[in-house]
């Protein structure tokens, strides 16, 4: 059974990851898991070019999407796709 603890990865791309990583003040509650993948969570991928993964915890990341909808609307798809996966996985038994 899914715990509290599970994490949830955002998979951006090198732009929106430098628009939320902008948006993202020092001592937000989010900035750990966004200097870890600044990091740490680089991908080159071919054709789409690089991206970016962000691990969170759920709250975490509703806190990213409250802030993409201010600051990077272009992140707000990528990271409500994984919410949603992250609690579809939740649900199943």
């Amino acid at each position: 059974m899914p715990q509290a603890t599970d994490k949830i990865q955002i998979v951006l791309s090198e732009s929106n990851f430098a628009c939320i990583e902008g948006a993202t003040a020092k001592g937000s509650p989010v900035r750990s898991p966004i200097d870890t993948a600044s990091q740490h969570g680089r991908r080159n991928g071919r054709g789409a070019g690089s991206t970016v993964v962000i691990t969170c915890s759920e709250a975490q990341a509703e806190e990213l999407l409250r802030l993409a909808q201010v600051s990077c609307r272009a992140a707000m798809q990528d990271i409500k796709s994984a919410l949603a996966e992250a609690r579809e996985g939740k649900s199943k038994p």
